[in-house]
């Protein structure tokens, strides 16, 4: 069973609206990302499926996670197939996001309450992926969508949790005008973020988290 139900899993991105999308190669460079992530504040954090050798590495972060930062949620995402989503769910992936929306996907997440995380850009598609029981849905590429379309969305759809992701930058501005519009959290690409140094990259991602929580 998964460790944590989709339910927290929405809760915690509402809590913690930032997630890093990120894959590297090099696992070592990977723990030390995630470690400067979660020090920030960020409790979901996505590990992409798009390198020969992304779910081995994915398998071993699982594993470091749940050993040294349980809170954590780690994803899988790029995932297009239900054997895809079935065989990272057995590495333990604690939630599921696909650039489009798989009904097998949908499925078999909710057979094992798995938060899932499909792809939609038009009204149908985020409809769709909501009554197939997305937890959140990925607008995509939001970047091209823009903060305006989604605000625009939002009007017959506005109880639907989404997530914008796709080319967004990691600048404050950029990512208060996509709350605004109403994203319930943001997917940001983690090689346009400073990860080189875990210092500066904890205060960069505590910066940008800072620009998605309420105005006191």
């Amino acid at each position: 069973m998964p460790r944590f139900p989709s339910a927290h899993a929405l809760v915690q991105a509402q809590q913690h609206p930032l997630i890093p999308v990120f894959y590297h190669a090099q696992e070592d460079y990977a723990r030390r990302v995630l470690a400067a992530c979660h020090a920030a504040g960020v409790r979901l954090f996505e590990f992409t499926n798009r390198g020969p050798q992304a779910y081995d590495i994915f398998a071993r972060l699982q594993r470091f996670v749940e050993a040294d930062y349980p809170d954590l949620l780690l994803g899988a995402g790029t995932i297009f197939t239900a054997e895809e989503a079935g065989r990272f769910i057995e590495a333990g992936a604690d939630f599921i996001i696909q650039p489009i929306t798989g009904p097998d996907v949908a499925a078999i997440c909710r057979s094992h309450d798995l938060a899932w995380l499909p792809g939609a850009q038009t009204l149908n598609e985020v409809y769709e992926a909501h009554r197939l029981g997305a937890t959140l849905v990925k607008l995509f590429p939001s970047a091209y969508l823009t903060p305006a379309y989604l605000q625009i969305l939002r009007g017959p759809l506005p109880h639907v949790p989404l997530m914008v992701t796709g080319g967004i930058q990691p600048t404050t501005e950029s990512l208060r005008e996509w709350k605004a519009a109403g994203a319930t959290c943001v997917g940001l690409d983690a090689r346009l973020l400073d990860t080189a140094e875990p210092a500066r990259l904890t205060a960069q991602v505590q910066e940008l988290l800072a620009a998605l929580q309420p105005a006191p």
